[in-house]
């Protein structure tokens, strides 16, 4: 009698791993850390990753600094439809990116903010704190009219010329890159304006205080700190 084995079952495939949660760091500067799509649509960047040769002479001639961006570095006009699909990204971290949008480019960032995040995800955003700049001034200036009249000086207006010599005046190309604030938030503005979006659990938080893990691998100092959760449902 003749014998045959059956052939051995074949194994179930094993189930794949799951992908990497995406989170995107946009405004990223100097700041680009492993495990995050950084993302900066400023000049500067542009013209490192899609003209090195030339970001390289111009820095040889001395006419702008050396950059970290490379050819790496993901470009795209934030200002539009950003190239994610809905509720596909974990996290979204802004620094210092913000307020070099006008208002209504801000709140349009914040919507498309909202469209890609998935249900849960979180969305920080680290601004120059309004208030706390023009409160400087105020008080500054107070203070000089509590002086004897012979005893004034202008001191205080220092922060007027930081505002328009630094800030929000557009300085020559090679000087600025074609970049300068263009809105300015506070704690108010900047929490009703993720709510605007859809946000909840909207709330000003402390330097590295956030639900993103591994926040400190982006944040990189204090200022006005402002973040939401989507909502699961």
């Amino acid at each position: 009698m003749t014998h045959t084995t059956s052939p051995a079952p074949a194994a179930a495939p094993s189930p794949a791993a799951p992908a990497d949660p995406i989170r995107l760091n946009i405004g990223a500067g100097h700041i680009q850390p492993d495990g995050w799509v950084n993302i900066d649509s400023s000049n500067r960047a542009k013209l490192a990753s899609r003209l090195p040769w030339l970001d390289r002479a111009l820095v040889w001639c001395r006419l702008i600094p050396p950059t970290e961006f490379t050819r790496q570095t993901r470009t795209f006009d934030i200002r539009k439809r950003l190239p994610f699909p809905d509720n596909s990204v974990a996290t979204v971290y802004g620094g210092e990116v913000l307020e070099h949008l006008t208002c209504d480019q801000g709140q349009h960032l914040l919507r498309e903010s909202f469209r890609i995040l998935q249900p849960g995800g979180v969305l920080r955003l680290r601004v120059p704190d309004n208030y706390r700049f023009w409160k400087n001034y105020v008080q500054e200036c107070d203070r000089v009219r509590e002086l004897p009249r012979a005893q004034w000086h202008e001191q205080h207006t220092r922060w007027v010329q930081m505002f328009f010599r630094d800030i929000c005046v557009r300085r020559p190309w090679l000087g600025s890159m074609g970049h300068f604030h263009k809105w300015m938030y506070d704690e108010v503005s900047l929490i009703l304006a993720f709510e605007r979006a859809g946000f909840v659990q909207v709330e000003r938080r402390r330097f590295l205080d956030s639900r993103i893990p591994q926040v400190e691998q982006v944040e990189s100092r204090e200022d006005l700190n402002i973040e939401g959760i989507k909502p699961e449902s």
